[in-house]
C-alpha cells in the first residue's frame, strides 16, 4: 500500500530470506532476480546448495522473466528446470552481459 499510495512507477524490492515462503511473493514483479546461491540461512532454506537453490527458485512466476548471477552448472540446471516448471524464462547474467577489463 505504501508504494501505491506514493504513486511510484518502479520499486526494487529485496526478499527477506529469499524464496518460496518469502512475504514478497504477494507482489507481481516485472522481473525476478536470483543472486549466487550460498549456504546463508541454511537453517531455513536447506542444508545443501541444491536445496537452497530450489527454495530461492520459489520466487519464479509464470510469464515473469528472471535473471540469475549463479554460475555453477548444476545449480543453473536446477534453476532452469524450476523456471520451466513455473512457466518463467531464466537468463544467466553471463549469457547477456560482457565484462571487459578496465585496465
Amino acid at each position: 500500500m505504501c508504494f501505491a499510495d506514493a504513486d511510484i512507477d518502479v520499486a526494487v524490492v529485496e526478499v527477506g530470506l529469499g524464496g518460496r515462503l518469502d512475504a514478497t511473493n504477494v507482489l507481481t514483479p516485472i522481473v525476478s532476480a536470483i543472486t549466487n546461491i550460498a549456504l546463508d540461512h541454511a537453517e531455513y532454506l536447506g542444508a545443501t546448495l541444491p536445496e537452497i537453490a530450489s527454495e530461492k527458485a520459489g520466487i519464479l512466476k509464470p510469464g515473469i522473466p528472471a535473471m540469475t548471477a549463479e554460475r555453477d552448472p548444476d545449480l543453473l540446471g536446477l534453476l532452469h528446470a524450476r523456471a520451466a516448471a513455473a512457466g518463467a524464462t531464466l537468463a544467466s547474467l553471463d549469457e547477456v552481459t560482457e565484462v571487459q577489463s578496465a585496465s
